[in-house]
């Protein structure tokens, strides 16, 4: 089976030699797209997302302290995303910054003397699993929003093709998932010597991913789970197995 990191490059599969407890509840799992209010496959969002958790655990572990002010954290992503003023940035997350940020369960708010703090709240790991959704549609790709931890693995078996962990979590629609991993197959390939073998793979892989998205006939994603820590919103086309191996 042919194994690719989001960079396009051939790997082979990785899976976590840890184990976790199976009396860790599935509440405690992940189930984390279960709290989100806001459109979380927008790019956007997922990378205000990671820029407040990444400032939060350097600016704690800096001034050793907990909770830290939501001030800070607001004017550099508004001036670092590009928003002219904060009316704009606080319309593209849909209401007041702090409003945003309580809408994740990983993420607590408070305030104190009228100001906002915040503090991140560590994600505890779950048993290992292996999620199995049933594409049925294109319409289906682009509505189910899927989070991959960092160390979980997708596969596609009907076409023996997958993306290995790369130690990022990322977020989008299920469609936006296969898109971006054909366009990074495409950029690597276009760097390979024309007439390779590898770039042969990776041509066919790039036509079968291509199929993918349209769904000519139902097909079956597979994400390996070390952690627990992956999710699909809905789930109602998930089936949930133990990790083999």
């Amino acid at each position: 089976q042919a194994i690719f990191d989001l960079a396009g490059r051939r790997c082979r599969p990785r899976l976590s030699a840890r184990c976790f407890p199976a009396l860790i509840c599935a509440r405690a799992c992940s189930e984390m797209l279960e709290g989100f209010k806001f459109n979380v496959s927008h790019q956007e969002i997922e990378r205000i997302l990671a820029e407040v958790e990444a400032w939060w655990s350097c600016a704690s572990e800096q001034a050793g302290v907990e909770w830290l002010p939501v001030d800070g954290i607001q004017n550099f992503l508004m001036n670092d995303l590009g928003y002219e003023d904060m009316d704009e940035f606080e319309d593209a997350v849909q209401g007041s910054f702090s409003d945003f940020l309580a809408a994740f369960p990983q993420i607590e708010v408070k305030e104190v003397d009228s100001k906002t703090f915040l503090r991140i709240l560590p994600q505890k790991p779950g048993p290992p699993r292996k999620l199995i959704f049933r594409a049925t549609s294109s319409k289906q790709l682009v509505e189910t929003c899927f989070l991959k931890a960092t160390d979980a693995e997708m596969e596609i078996p009907c076409i023996e093709f997958g993306i290995g962990a790369d130690q990022k979590r990322h977020i989008d629609s299920v469609y936006n998932h296969i898109i971006t991993a054909r366009d990074n197959l495409e950029n690597h390939c276009q760097h390979l010597a024309s007439g390779s073998a590898e770039r042969e793979s990776i041509a066919l892989a790039l036509s079968s991913l291509a199929k993918m998205v349209d769904v000519e006939e139902p097909f079956d994603i597979v994400i390996r789970d070390p952690t627990g820590m992956s999710e699909f919103k809905p789930s109602d086309d998930v089936r949930i197995e133990p990790l083999d191996g």
